[in-house]
């Protein structure tokens, strides 16, 4: 292998080590070195010990830098263990100003509430946009991926441009208390899009899967339909008790048949997060107090500079996004029209 290549891998290696935590010492222009390492980087590179012994040389102890080994696979393994977290902010978007009471009352309705506009106020809000791979296995195989994004202050769901496409936005350090996961949210948001995207897929297997049973019900029941007819050699009077037999034989071994088509054409599917981008974006906070019968609540909307729009609420039960909303009646608590009932 080339000095040039070897070398790329030397600080390649020294690189992923470091940022999982160990301490390396490896001289440029060196065969060897060393590095301290946590418990579970020992782990994966497959060595029981916190010192591994470095070396771009085959078949020697440590962990071999080489591309004629599996040093690729292991340093694969060192990466996935790290969450695939971007942070940016893009500050300097376009912020409207003044009074956002008229927008709101015109985007939304309040079914059996009395709702007051209190302030409006400038603020920021983090979004986070889930990327996943969704996969479904049958007999064939189907997959997409697909990003959902959440307000991390609300949980509703927000149809936003792809953040990483925004020229404003900038690197950004997260410090301070973490904002509440957003996970669940995203996940319960992605799985009705995930099953309306493999409807073609879902159609193709129902097709096939039929298919191969009506396949299977027509050979099996001409062999039924053989056990009937069949009479014994020398032109004997059939056995009734053996006929019988030899059709429960046939029917048996059609829903054994049966079973394995089920099994063979079952759906597993997984929907696995690839990438969290935490984005801070600039927001107009609007202060709502809500009276429903004896109970008062504050809650909170936000215009977002993105879609230069209020977004919807967050229906407390289902999750939907929503601008048609009841309240109910101890906690306050924003509903859909459908789980309002």
């Amino acid at each position: 292998m080339s000095g040039g290549i070897q070398e790329e891998l030397r600080q390649f290696a020294t690189r992923v080590l470091e940022h999982r935590g160990a301490l390396v010492d490896w001289p440029v222009g060196t065969g060897a070195g060393t590095a301290v390492v946590p418990e579970e980087v020992a782990a994966a590179v497959g060595i029981d010990d916190d010192t591994i012994r470095l070396t771009d040389q085959p078949g020697g102890e440590g962990w071999c830098v080489s591309l004629g080994t599996d040093f690729l696979e292991t340093a694969g393994r060192l990466l996935e263990a790290e969450p695939r977290t971007g942070s940016f902010a893009a500050s300097r978007l376009y912020l409207k100003r003044g009074s956002l009471e008229e927008a709101v009352r015109r985007a939304f309705a309040w079914l059996n509430a009395k709702v007051v506009v209190r302030d409006t106020r400038a603020t920021h809000v983090e979004y986070h946009t889930w990327w996943f791979r969704a996969s479904l296995t049958s007999e064939d195989r189907w997959e997409t991926r697909l990003a959902v994004t959440v307000n991390s202050a609300t949980g509703v769901e927000i149809d936003l441009p792809d953040p990483l496409a925004l020229w404003e936005l900038e690197p950004r350090q997260v410090t301070g208390r973490k904002p509440p996961s957003t996970y669940p949210r995203a996940v319960a948001r992605a799985l009705p899009r995930v099953k309306a995207a493999a409807e073609d897929f879902f159609c193709r297997m129902d097709g096939r899967i039929e298919r191969d049973r009506r396949r299977l019900r027509e050979y099996y029941g001409a062999l039924l339909r053989e056990a009937d007819h069949k009479k014994p050699r020398g032109g004997a009077t059939p056995d009734p008790e053996k006929t019988a037999e030899r059709k429960r034989a046939v029917e048996l071994e059609l829903r054994r048949k049966l079973a394995e088509l089920d099994e063979r054409y079952a759906i597993a599917g997984s929907l696995q997060p690839l990438v969290l981008i935490r984005t801070v974006l600039p927001a107009m906070a609007v202060d709502l107090s809500v009276q429903r019968k004896r109970a008062s609540k504050r809650h909170t909307l936000y215009w977002n500079p993105l879609v230069r729009a209020i977004e919807p609420m967050c229906c407390g039960r289902c999750g939907n996004g929503i601008f048609s909303v009841a309240f109910t009646d101890d906690d306050v608590d924003p509903r859909c029209a459908d789980c309002r009932r």
